[in-house]
């Protein structure tokens, strides 16, 4: 990790990432700089102004004031707002949930506020969401569909709502199951397979609606580059059965596919969480094809092979 100064070039375009610490602002946050903009990622953690890290300006930020660090979105050519806690980890109790809640909330709003007091408001604003907001089921889903009711996708509508005031153009990336070998679900999902005791889980016939890392990156520059506003399901053209994906998991690791894993065992372990696993959606990414977004991976076979074996990783963004 290396620190140096420096200053965007006057002619420059400028991205700000808040929550670009995570797994997909590290990946964006590159993406965006090997595009040619000069990114700063608003921290919370102190950090010495104009400080850059592998060549990304970090900046301190605290979303509860607009005190420090509002000069940030002045100009800025895109503001990318990944802020929110993962919804993985500790039990969804109620203090869980309004904490889940409120990590996506208050920063998102501290930015609407921000943008929209800004002498020059960002051009371009890409606020995180996820493909909950459908709800779950086996149905076809695309942008057009019809909010969901369960928790997931109740969360996913509060989180959207924060920027339906905003002034400038605004698109809404709507997630799926990000898979990537360096966090998030992937390594993850992979680990009792690696301790041949993988397989299904639940019925294994709900849907996961997955992305490869390189085409969430791929995707969210193809949005800068094309303006696009409004929901957007950055999702792989063919979501796959639970089911499926064990079988190509398995296969790519050279392990078998027999132990299930029942839904009152998940639900046991980790009470209403185990939606995450033993639900899904059929999410459609229709607006990133109609626009002629190409895939890195298109297919759960090649992005699994991807992140089992390095040198089978796409390089077009790297």
């Amino acid at each position: 990790m290396q620190l140096t100064e420096g200053k965007p070039e006057p002619s420059q375009r400028r991205a700000v990432i808040a929550g670009g610490r995570g797994l997909i602002g590290r990946h964006l946050a590159h993406g965006l700089r090997s595009a040619g903009f000069d990114v700063t990622v608003l921290t919370r953690r102190p950090v010495e102004p104009g400080r850059r890290v592998d060549g990304i300006r970090m900046h301190t930020w605290n979303p509860h004031t607009l005190t420090g660090w509002t000069d940030r979105l002045d100009g800025a050519d895109v503001v990318v707002n990944l802020c929110g806690e993962s919804i993985a980890g500790p039990r969804w109790t109620t203090a869980r949930k309004a904490k889940l809640l409120a990590s996506r909330v208050v920063p998102t709003q501290a930015l609407v506020r921000a943008s929209d007091r800004c002498r020059q408001p960002p051009a371009m604003f890409l606020q995180a969401s996820g493909v909950g907001f459908v709800g779950i089921g086996d149905d076809d889903a695309d942008e057009t569909s019809a909010p969901g009711s369960d928790y997931l996708a109740q969360l996913a509508q509060a989180w959207e709502s924060c920027v339906s005031e905003l002034g400038a153009a605004c698109a809404i990336l709507r997630f799926g199951v990000v898979l990537a070998p360096d966090g998030g679900a992937f390594p993850q999902m992979a680990i009792p397979f690696r301790m041949f005791c993988g397989g299904p889980i639940a019925t294994g016939q709900q849907w996961l609606s997955w992305v490869h890392i390189d085409d969430v990156v791929g995707a969210a520059l193809h949005v800068v580059a094309t303006g696009m506003s409004g929901p957007i399901h950055v999702t792989a053209p063919e979501p796959v059965r639970n089911a499926d994906f064990a079988n190509v998991l398995a296969k790519a690791l050279g392990r078998p596919c027999r132990v299930r894993l029942p839904r009152a065992a998940m639900e046991l372990l980790i009470g209403e969480q185990a939606t995450l696993l033993c639900d899904g959606q059929r999410a459609l990414p229709r607006r990133l094809q109609e626009t002629g977004y190409e895939y890195h991976y298109p297919t759960i076979s090649r992005a699994v092979q991807s992140l089992i074996e390095p040198g089978a990783r796409h390089d077009r963004h790297h």
